[in-house]
């Protein structure tokens, strides 16, 4: 009778995933992973990791080589591909984001996307996507979520993200939801600061933990905690580092079984203690994986202070939660590849039926359209997302043509016509928020192309929702003002 293969044992560096600097990995790290302190690759696009397909598996190739070297099996690699605004492959098909996909108003198209992007995914040798976005986005001014939210009604969002887990773990790509216990109402960008969230428990448990269980049951093989402070389930510490939260509620009443990850131990909503001392404080609240996205130094030494800070029981459950992972998901790069092309157009088609209408009736926009944009405060780093402003002008004037005056930075297009006036949160930009009250004071139509919130700012008036500025979600907007078709999107939120 043949034995069962014998797992490779694993030490405390498979606990640590970490990130690099561009298109390929440097030697350090590169030794961090054939030595085992090195557990998980992290790819992101403002850090020049994911150029083209090409450059990708080749890049994984050699990652997953030097496992190979060093008698390990495959490393897993993850990616942040929820859509809109936040995407790190550009090359393959993008979508539309969470809140877009939220205003189609059919949680099948979650699953259709999620299902698509992983395949994506997987045909580079990616396999965890560290999606869905399961917060309520209940703060209009929340500087952080918005729009990677599927709306602010807890049923709802529940409704999409499960859908999304089904699609993604269907196609074999992890789903990470996040950012546990919720994220939605908080006024701060835990990238930048430290954050609270004031609610009772009864709101956390009636808003914010609605889509995580939803996910929880839909299949999700992964959690993300958030760098927030919950004074109601633990008034000392964020999430990331609370026992409370992580083993008492996550655990023990919401019986996740999962891996449980941090998100990026760089961000300052997390720097309440030294980083060794945070590492440890998070593995033994809870955590199995902990983000070290950068510093080489920080990366190699994180075993080492994994090892001395947290207790070896909960050391021993993280590697074994770790190890199972790593089986079922860490894969090297398929030879073979896959067709975008039904991926691009089901981004399209999610597009359309996201473009959203609110306000007074539209005006007919018959004869010359003068159209203006302002400026975005901040571009993708991904090359092919880096330009909203000439992909809007291109789809404008393929479905216009010459009926197409178009202007920049608020300038007011020469002619007569209809004004449209486009416009990037500005409800975070008070500037822009007042130079485009000034442009529609005679009348015209808004377009809010991030922001659903922005179409506050011009009361009385026709607004039409994007949810993003991805070049699928614009050229349907085109499409919308050209007349070619009706905005069928219905509202995920509720406007203030």
């Amino acid at each position: 009778m043949r034995s069962a293969p014998q797992r490779t044992r694993l030490g405390t560096g498979a606990l640590v995933w970490a990130g690099f600097d561009g298109p390929e990995a440097p030697g350090e790290y590169l030794d961090g992973v054939r030595t085992g302190r090195i557990g998980g690759a992290l790819l992101f696009a403002f850090r020049g990791n994911t150029k083209s397909k090409e450059q990708v598996r080749a890049m994984l190739r050699e990652i997953q080589a030097a496992a190979r070297d060093g008698g390990l099996p495959p490393v897993p690699v993850a990616v942040d591909q929820e859509g809109g605004q936040v995407v790190r492959v550009a090359y393959r098909a993008v979508f539309p984001s969470a809140m877009a996909i939220g205003a189609t108003g059919d949680p099948s198209y979650a699953e259709k996307a999620a299902r698509a992007v992983a395949e994506g995914l997987r045909a580079d040798g990616i396999t965890v996507n560290h999606a869905p976005v399961c917060d309520v986005n209940t703060e209009a001014r929340n500087p952080v979520i918005g729009t990677r939210s599927f709306g602010d009604d807890p049923a709802k969002v529940a409704a999409f993200a499960a859908a999304w887990v089904r699609g993604s773990e269907g196609a074999g790509v992890a789903t990470t939801p996040k950012h546990f216990p919720g994220h939605g109402a908080s006024a701060v960008d835990s990238h930048f600061k430290r954050v609270d969230v004031a609610a009772d428990r009864a709101t956390i448990e009636r808003r914010d933990l609605v889509p995580f269980v939803a996910a929880f049951d839909a299949g999700a093989t992964m959690v993300m905690t958030a760098h927030v402070r919950y004074p109601a389930l633990d008034p000392l510490a964020p999430a990331t580092i609370s026992r409370p939260i992580l083993t008492d509620l996550l655990r023990r009443e919401l019986r996740f079984r999962g891996l449980c990850i941090t998100d990026s131990l760089d961000m300052s909503g997390i720097e309440v203690d030294t980083p060794e001392h945070v590492i440890g404080r998070s593995i033994d609240a809870g955590i199995d994986a902990v983000m070290v996205t950068s510093h080489i130094d920080r990366q190699l030494a994180a075993a080492g202070w994994i090892e001395r800070a947290a207790s070896p029981d909960r050391v021993r459950e993280a590697l074994d939660r770790v190890s199972s992972f790593r089986e079922r998901f860490a894969t090297g790069v398929p030879n073979d590849d896959i067709d975008d092309e039904p991926a691009r157009a089901l981004a399209a088609e999610i597009a359309a039926r996201s473009i959203t209408h609110v306000g007074a009736p539209l005006p007919r926009l018959d004869g010359t359209v003068r159209v203006t944009v302002f400026i975005p405060g901040r571009v993708s780093p991904a090359e092919e997302l880096s330009d909203p402003l000439g992909t809007l002008e291109r789809a404008l004037r393929n479905h216009l043509g010459g009926r197409l005056r178009f202007a920049r930075d608020g300038q007011t297009p020469d002619g007569a016509g209809p004004l449209v006036v486009c416009t990037f949160s500005a409800l975070f930009d008070a500037e822009q928020a007042r130079a485009a009250q000034r442009l529609l004071v005679d009348g015209g139509v808004l377009c809010a192309l991030r922001s659903p919130y922005d179409a506050t700012l011009a009361p009385g008036h026709a607004a039409l929702l994007t949810y993003g500025d991805v070049p699928a979600s614009l050229n349907a907007l085109a499409a919308v003002i050209a007349g070619e078709r009706g905005p069928t999107g219905q509202l995920p939120v509720r406007l203030p």
